[in-house]
């Protein structure tokens, strides 16, 4: 009797769990069926019930987002976007990516869009074909050249162009100014966090569409700064300034901001001036390897590490017990010089503007 019991109970439960797939099945394939006949109303109604997957591939293994951008309907795939659709999938009947079918079909502003949110370019599909094969216009040859630059981030919307609101509404919302768009998702551009863990180099994610950096990406290139009377933010990579608090920073770090206004660096040797830490200028680390205890060196723009001092890395300042003054010595070459060279001639140069 228990036999069959647990029998009975292993069969109820798989029929539950199988009846539960295919429902999510007859959803999707009702799902792409709107996308196909292009029924706007029906299609966003579908997107808003509980039980969508809209990453989820219908009866015959097709996606959604493929299918959108098939219909060369850039709201079908704006809409899916911001429902969660990710721009870096692949159909798995073809292992074709939205992106591959936006270059073949030419359509440069649905491709944008999904660079903009993740899309990668360099994925292969079944034939082992790229979305980088196809070019078939000049628009296309360039959202690759821009992609091969600086990735998704190349296709992010400017620094301050996203707001929050939440007139009439409970919850927040993004708000761009420029075009009139509202949407309750992360725009790619506020999507970066900076990621800071003890013996580890800086980076910056971005968690829309997972690109790390070491360097600062433009969205967190922000500072404050007084000039006069007046206080602003000002971004250093898009060269823009505005009174309004950049929204797309994260709160911590928009602390730190708040606090240190007008702080940047002057190079004594070159007259230069920087907003970014000079410590950061080289793409080389020293880190401390938690076993031995020892340094070792990291590459930032490689990932490479090596035990071998790098030769810039080489100099460091050291301050002189006699005079009190500060002389540059080489671990290298064992050369030691009162003259600072151009890399450490840097000095921090707090003043109004």
């Amino acid at each position: 009797m228990a036999s069959k019991r647990l029998l009975s109970l292993f069969l109820a439960a798989a029929i539950l769990a199988s009846a539960s797939a295919a429902t999510k099945v007859t959803l999707t394939d009702k799902l792409l069926d709107l996308i196909r006949t292009k029924k706007m109303d029906g299609f966003v109604a579908e997107l808003q019930r509980d039980d969508m997957d809209v990453n989820q591939p219908d009866s015959k293994g097709r996606l959604a987002l493929v299918e959108a951008v098939r219909t060369r309907e850039i709201k079908f795939v704006d809409a899916l976007l911001q429902y969660g659709a990710l721009a870096k999938s692949k159909d798995p009947a073809t292992g074709t990516s939205p992106v591959q079918v936006a270059f073949q079909l030419n359509q440069v502003q649905i491709a944008r869009m999904l660079l903009q949110y993740g899309a990668d370019i360099n994925v292969e599909d079944k034939s082992n074909r790229k979305a980088r094969d196809f070019a078939p216009s000049k628009e296309i040859r360039e959202l690759i050249t821009a992609y091969d630059k600086d990735g998704s981030m190349a296709f992010e919307d400017a620094p301050g162009t996203w707001t929050k609101q939440s007139k009439e509404s409970k919850e927040e919302y993004w708000f761009n100014a420029k075009t009139g768009e509202s949407r309750w998702t992360t725009p790619a551009s506020c999507g970066w966090q900076r990621v800071d863990v003890q013996g580890h180099p800086i980076k910056y994610v971005n968690t829309v569409t997972g690109q790390q950096t070491t360097s600062v990406p433009p969205a967190l290139a922000w500072v404050k700064i007084k000039k006069g009377d007046k206080e602003m933010f000002y971004n250093f990579k898009a060269n823009m300034s505005q009174f309004e608090t950049p929204l797309e920073v994260p709160k911590e770090m928009l602390e730190i901001i708040e606090k240190n206004k007008n702080v940047r660096w002057y190079n004594e040797k070159t007259g230069e001036f920087a907003w970014i830490d000079p410590t950061y200028h080289s793409i080389w680390r020293e880190l401390e390897d938690e076993e031995t205890k020892k340094s070792y060196w990291y590459n930032v723009e490689t990932g490479e590490s090596t035990w071998d001092m790098p030769e810039a890395m080489a100099w460091t300042k050291i301050k002189d017990d006699e005079s009190g003054n500060h002389f540059f010595h080489n671990r290298l070459t064992q050369e030691s010089t009162w003259d600072a060279p151009s890399h450490l001639a840097w000095v921090r140069h707090d003043s109004d503007l």
